[in-house]
Formats: C-alpha cells, sequence, structure tokens
C-alpha cells in the first residue's frame, strides 16, 4: 500500500500537499525553490514522493527528475523540503512509518535524478578514476 493509499487517498493527499507548500514558501531558504507560483515539477516531486507507481504511470517522475536536476537541490534544502512534507503529514495525522517511507521516496528520488555518488564508487585495485583495469 502507498503513503498515498495510507494517508486517506485524493483529499487527504490534497490537504497534505497544500500544507506542504505553503510551509515550504513561508520558509526564507526555500523562497527561492517554492515562491511565487509552484512549478509543475515541483508537484510532481511530491506525487511522487506520495504515490510512485501512480507518479511514474503519469510521467510525475520525469517532470520531478528534471525539476531536481534543475534546482540542484543541496543536502540542506532536502533535509528542510523532507521536514516541511513530514510536518504537513504529521498534522493530517499521518503515522510515523508512513511518513519515514515518503522521507526515503524523496531520497530516492533525489538519488536516481542525481544518478550514483562518487564516493560510493571504491577504487580498490589502485587504477586511476576513469581507467579500465586490463
Amino acid at each position: 500500500m502507498t503513503a498515498y493509499e495510507r494517508i486517506g487517498g485524493e483529499a487527504a493527499a490534497q490537504s497534505v500537499i497544500s500544507d506542504f507548500f505553503a510551509r515550504a514558501q513561508a520558509d526564507e531558504r526555500l523562497k527561492d525553490l517554492f515562491g511565487g507560483e509552484i512549478a509543475p515539477g515541483a508537484r510532481a516531486f511530491v506525487a511522487a514522493a506520495l504515490d510512485p507507481d501512480a507518479a511514474e504511470a503519469r510521467g510525475d517522475q520525469d517532470l520531478a527528475f528534471v525539476w531536481l536536476g534543475a534546482n540542484s537541490l543541496e543536502d540542506d534544502e532536502l533535509d528542510l523540503v523532507i521536514g516541511h512534507l513530514a510536518a504537513a503529514l504529521e498534522a493530517a495525522g499521518v503515522d510515523d512509518e508512513t511518513i519515514a517511507d515518503v522521507a526515503d521516496q524523496i531520497e530516492l528520488l533525489r538519488d536516481e535524478s542525481l544518478g550514483p555518488d562518487e564516493d560510493e564508487f571504491d577504487d580498490e585495485d589502485g587504477d586511476e578514476e576513469g581507467e579500465v583495469a586490463a
């Protein structure tokens, strides 16, 4: 069951999304991302965090990836986004496990949009980066 289903479907999700964007727009540290008119990619990002399968079917994940790539969220900004979405979910009475699942999905979306972290590669044979061992 997706977070979308666990929080109560469309009406509950729309309430959480509205609360999240109000929180994000009021945060001075996120005003460049969420101030003014909310970009379709930002909406797709939140939709993909709540219901990844439906978001993929609608193309929201691709739109979210473009938005993430274009905005180059830093770790601290992503932490703020997760915090505001968690607070909106908590205010709606969503349980901690579901909130953690949504936070994990946001991390996954970011990882997928940015590709592998260079630190994840271990150069065990001492080859220069980018070299292929013969």
